[in-house]
């Protein structure tokens, strides 16, 4: 947090909300809008500064301005308010539409004047430039916002009807040295801060940024949820050294670092330990019973294997830390012997499929049960299997899977753990002695999760489908995703199906497996934000990293697909060609054809060769039927980036010749019709089947060009 060097005539502005326990999945967020909220009520009242940056703790937000100006400067402006008719009565007073207008733009009756307009006579008031010290206007800007940090779920803690996320307990604002009278309701702001546990906090008081950071770093609060995070991380890392081991892995795939990082602001380790009769139960569930109620981190030994011990991150030293520690490791010992009590029983009730009836547990009430959605799967499963060409023992297989998918969420585990679905329902088949196939396919549904995608062929096409079936269902019954709207997600799902079918690298044929053009369509729509992989050669190194340019994509998608997989296929190929020679001399041959049928009337739907009147086009003619059948092959072998070479090659040179030397449109119907016809020939050759190339901004690119048809 170094300080930078201020204009003159600037200062820093601290301001801190500070509140009772915010949710930690609330933090993020209102940090985030803390600062770009700032910066944008800053830049809107005309007020200059260095730097924004905003801070958070589970009971603080914190604002520092650096280098802001002492002045702020209101441009001259005239703003147009009511009609005169509307602004002055019949005795030429003020009405109270004009005195409502002038005081809620901060203006006097000296201050207006009519204007004459084509709609009429206007009255507008007339700003001249002025400027106001900063000090006078932060106290409103900062009561507002205030209101401008959303959360998920607001409330309102007293009679004056200011809302936010929890109670706010205090305020703390300083422009330089200064104190400013910030007010939220009937709270008013001062120059003091709070330290300490959150029951008796202890008031601390500052002078400014400085002095601020100062009083929190004596505390042992740190208040850079960065710093913070790295802070927990090495102390976790520290205490599991000296255990001899290492925190297990999951704590930061799973989140619980990002939780346990918003749940405290002066982090102080407590190893403790467990039973290990407990370390029995899978690792995944072991985790979820110490991670849920406890947030406490497992340890491993350096070869994978869960030790009878955990770390535990306190908010400050407690006064008896050995009665703490004992505390933990009772409740975590109870918890334990919970989750193997559920296991036990659920081992009582195996096979997997006798769990009970899915029709029980509701999917969607309109979309019926879980029941019907493994009836959906299977029907599914059929087209795929189809496409993907299973052999009989993998359609066995995803059969099975499709059928026993679901029954774990019967299981007294899921019930207790719902984010160990799939997870037990492949222990729970192992134990039910299922094919391994099936069981790993059970376990993999609903991946991916993080960087984490299925490994089996049976276990992709599960996960596919289930995905595709939450998709394609709700979107039946007319629910899709609206903003930021998304309750059943939908962008998830589909961003999954993008994932898992792109991993797999097999056919995922859209209309055959019922999707239809809206889910073609969205499922395109996550090809824009999909984290493609940086081809494995690029003829344009600066290219060669991130999304593939988005006019690319753009020219696949506009030509007939339906295979999301080969869609995809064409744009890693072109990808590969993008910024080079290769592809801009194919897209020229594109841009050219498209340009001349434009707006043509195409009759004639084959080439009459009986027809040709110039060498030019007989050769073009000639040329096109000797490459046609070689540049469809490599077509069909989704050879991509040779088809497009092939396709530069064999028509750039002698197109550009046929337009500098041949007229398309001709007054003669028929021979104009036949080379139209043979410019579609060469068009249709690449855009129905690859891309429509005239869509990519390379074209802008010096290349010869053909001269403009009339």
């Amino acid at each position: 947090m170094r300080k930078p060097k201020h204009a003159p005539g600037s200062a820093d502005l601290l301001f801190e909300i500070g509140t009772e326990e915010l949710p930690a999945a609330y933090l993020d967020g209102a940090i985030a809008q803390l600062g770009e909220e700032a910066e944008r009520l800053l830049r809107d009242s005309h007020l200059t500064f260095a730097s924004v940056a905003s801070f958070g703790t589970p009971r603080r937000l914190t604002l520092i301005v650096r280098g802001l100006g002492s002045l702020q400067r209101n441009p001259a402006e005239e703003i147009r308010g009511p009609s005169k008719q509307a602004a002055f009565n019949a005795q030429g007073r003020p009405t109270e539409a004009l005195k409502g207008f002038l005081r809620g733009r901060g203006g006097t009756l000296s201050q207006v004047k009519t204007v004459s307009t084509g709609k009429g006579e206007y009255v507008y008031l007339v700003k001249s430039e002025r400027h106001v010290p900063t000090a006078q206007v932060l106290p409103q800007l900062l009561a507002q916002l205030i209101g401008r940090v959303r959360c998920p779920k607001m409330m309102r803690w007293d009679e004056s009807g200011v809302r936010f996320a929890r109670p706010i307990r205090w305020l703390l604002a300083c422009y330089g040295r200064t104190a400013v009278r910030v007010a939220a309701g009937r709270l008013i702001g001062g120059r003091a801060t709070r330290v300490g546990g959150p029951r008796q906090p202890k008031p601390v008081a500052v002078s400014g940024v400085a002095s601020y950071l100062a009083a929190l770093k004596r505390a042992g609060v740190i208040l850079d949820q960065g710093r913070r995070r790295a802070r927990i991380d090495q102390l976790v890392k520290q205490a599991a050294k000296r255990q001899g081991g290492v925190p297990a892995p999951e704590v930061v795939s799973h989140g619980l670092l990002d939780e346990v990082t918003h749940l405290v602001e002066r982090p102080v380790p407590l190893v403790g330990r467990f039973d290990k009769k407990y370390l029995v139960l899978p690792r995944e569930l072991l985790l979820a019973s110490m991670a849920k109620y406890q947030r406490v981190f497992a340890l491993q030994t350096s070869a994978g294997k869960l030790l009878p011990a955990f770390v535990a991150i306190l908010d400050g030293t407690p006064a008896k830390m050995a009665q703490v520690r004992r505390m933990y490791e009772h409740i975590l010992n109870a918890r334990l012997a919970d989750s193997l009590l559920f296991w036990e029983q659920d081992h009582t009730r195996l096979p997997l499929a006798k769990f009970g009836r899915l029709r029980d547990i509701t999917f969607h009430e309109r979309l019926g049960s879980m029941e019907d959605k493994t009836q959906r799967l299977d029907k599914l499963r059929r087209a795929l299997a189809e496409a993907w060409q299973l052999t009989d023992q993998e359609q066995r297989d995803l059969e099975r899977a499709c059928l026993l998918a679901k029954y774990d969420l019967l299981s007294s585990v899921v019930r207790e753990f719902p984010t160990l679905q799939g997870i037990v329902g492949k222990y729970y088949a192992i134990a039910s002695k299922e094919p391994s196939a099936v069981a790993a396919a059970i376990g993999e549904q609903y991946l991916p999760a993080g960087d984490q995608l299925p490994k089996t062929l049976v276990g992709s096409a599960l996960a596919l489908l289930d995905k595709y079936d939450t998709l394609s269902s709700y979107f039946a019954i007319g629910i899709e995703p609206t903003g930021d709207q998304d309750p059943f997600g939908l962008r998830r799902a589909a961003q999954g199906v993008v994932e898992v079918a792109w991993a797999v690298r097999k056919p995922l044929p859209i209309d055959r497996l019922g999707g239809g053009p809206r889910i073609r369509a969205y499922l395109a729509e996550r090809l824009y934000t999909f984290a493609w992989p940086a081809p494995a050669s690029a003829a344009s190194p600066e290219r060669s990293e991130g999304m593939p340019p988005r006019d690319l994509i753009d020219a696949v998608l506009s030509s007939p697909w339906d295979d999301l997989v080969d869609a995809m296929e064409r744009i890693r190929h072109l990808r590969q060609l993008d910024g080079n020679q290769t592809l801009l001399r194919a897209a020229k041959v594109v841009e050219r054809t498209t340009n001349i049928l434009k707006g043509a009337s195409l009759k004639q739907d084959r080439v009459d060769p009986s027809r040709f009147q110039e060498p030019l086009e007989r050769e073009l003619w000639q040329r096109y039927d000797a490459q046609k059948d070689r540049i469809g092959e490599l077509i069909r072998g989704r050879a991509y980036a040779e088809a497009t070479k092939a396709y530069g090659e064999t028509f750039f040179e002698p197109l550009h010749e046929f337009f500098e030397r041949v007229m398309v449109n001709v007054q003669d119907e028929a021979l104009q019709q036949n080379r139209l016809a043979l410019m579609n020939a060469i068009k249709v050759l690449y855009t129905d089947h690859v891309a429509d190339l005239s869509k990519l901004a390379i074209l802008q690119s010096t290349l010869p060009s053909s001269r403009k048809e009339p």
